[in-house]
């Protein structure tokens, strides 16, 4: 806790928002650990995973870059890796000939899906000991602060300079 009265919401907020670093950082080394062995690295996940529940027509690699906030380059990359792996497929984009789609193929959703199961178990083992609501408090927090801090998100392929 901080010195600041602990019954005040910001306060409160605060001390919830400064657990999100170490989260995010074990998060990303259990991800990247139950990765191991798959030739997935963590950014090619978070691609299968947004291709996994998204238009089944696809998605351009800049649709991908804005949803994750990467930059094109950084999913181009990843796209033509899993590409080569077999793990999409391109198609061609009636809205923009330069740009196309991309979706996952059914080897992609396979591993995708193996992937997911994996961390899902890994999950439910903490979600046991937590309560439903619980959960859902803290998933209302958490969108909260993605929406209340909104105006700080900028183009991540021309970042804002820091002032």
């Amino acid at each position: 806790m901080t010195n600041a009265d602990p019954d005040d919401a910001a306060t409160r907020l605060y001390d919830l928002v400064r657990l999100i670093r170490p989260a995010h950082r074990r998060l990303a080394r259990s991800v990247a650990a139950h990765l191991d062995g798959t030739g997935i690295g963590l950014g090619a996940r978070a691609v299968l995973e947004l291709l996994h529940g998204n238009d089944p027509a696809g998605l351009s690699v800049p649709d991908v870059a804005r949803r994750l906030f990467l930059a094109r380059q950084q999913i181009q990359l990843a796209m033509d890796g899993l590409e080569r792996d077999g793990l999409v497929v391109r198609r061609s984009n009636p809205a923009h000939r330069r740009s196309p789609l991309f979706g996952l193929t059914q080897r992609g959703q396979d591993v995708f899906t193996a992937i997911h199961a994996r961390e899902l178990e890994v999950l439910g083992g903490i979600a046991g000991g937590l309560a439903s609501a619980d959960v859902a408090a803290a998933r209302t927090v958490m969108q909260a602060l993605v929406d209340g801090f909104g105006a700080y998100e900028d183009d991540p392929d021309a970042p804002a300079g820091l002032a």
